[in-house]
């Protein structure tokens, strides 16, 4: 689990260090992460977390509706970020909106920092070793979409507070807040203070939030709706990358 935790802290920390540092990172590849990491996403959904969901004892029906709930909270979310959980920047926000900005991208990070919960499988044993989340084949979809966040919200920082130093301190906030949600659920789970009847629904909620960005970075990749194979190329990558991480998770357990 530490080791979980570090990656996470790492995968946003570092990238926006390197911002800070006036590492020039080619934009045009930064977007082809960003497109590889929601393909990886989006078929991580919907091959591991949403059957794995579905496994459980819970209802069929409430579960789509938890998802649809949490799809719909993470387009609130959105509002908020204005889409830099997507990898945009967009310079024209009032010094006062990075409040809210960082604010919701602080829900965002905890979520995503929950659904790695590794001990989810002993509440869950219709599922496979892990659960719902816990697995490094998850671990890794949620660092490939951390990295562009995390460059896309220290250039936002940096031209919007026109001070380094703020600007370190809120990424800092931000890079702690998925540990903090990885640690937060493990200590819930282990305690017993959270059963299944909450735990399922909850993360429910958050693979239709990883629905709601994964396709999001999809159809804004591409907003002229044209067939741009490198881009196509790059999303088939990064589903056959998710296709063989579980592929390979299956033969582990």
């Amino acid at each position: 689990m530490w080791m979980n935790v570090i990656i996470l802290f790492l995968s946003a920390l570092v990238p926006g260090l390197m911002v800070l540092r006036h590492a020039r990172v080619h934009e045009r590849n930064l977007r082809f992460l960003l497109v590889f990491a929601g393909a990886y996403l989006f078929s991580m959904t919907v091959i591991h977390l949403i059957p794995d969901l579905f496994l459980s004892k819970i209802d069929a029906f409430d579960l789509g509706l938890y998802i649809l709930l949490g799809f719909f909270l993470q387009k609130v979310l959105e509002y908020f970020t204005k889409g830099v959980e997507h990898g945009h920047v967009h310079t024209h926000l009032r010094g006062t909106s990075v409040i809210y900005l960082l604010a919701a991208l602080v829900i965002h990070s905890f979520l995503e920092g929950s659904v790695m919960t590794g001990s989810l499988h002993s509440h869950h044993t219709a599922a496979p070793a892990h659960g719902p989340g816990g697995g490094s084949e998850i671990l890794v979809g949620v660092v490939l979409h951390r990295i562009p966040v995390a460059f896309a919200l220290m250039t936002l920082l940096i031209i919007q507070l026109k001070q380094r130093q703020k600007a370190f301190i809120l990424l800092l906030i931000f890079a702690l807040s998925a540990p903090l949600g990885l640690l937060t659920f493990e200590y819930l789970v282990h305690s017993g203070s959270l059963s299944e009847d909450y735990l399922i629904p909850f993360f429910a909620v958050v693979t239709g939030g990883f629905l709601q960005i994964s396709t999001t970075i999809f159809t804004e990749s591409d907003p002229q709706h044209r067939l741009d194979w490198p881009k196509l190329s790059c999303s088939i990558l990064g589903a056959l990358a998710a296709v063989i991480a579980q592929l390979a998770f299956h033969a582990r357990a």
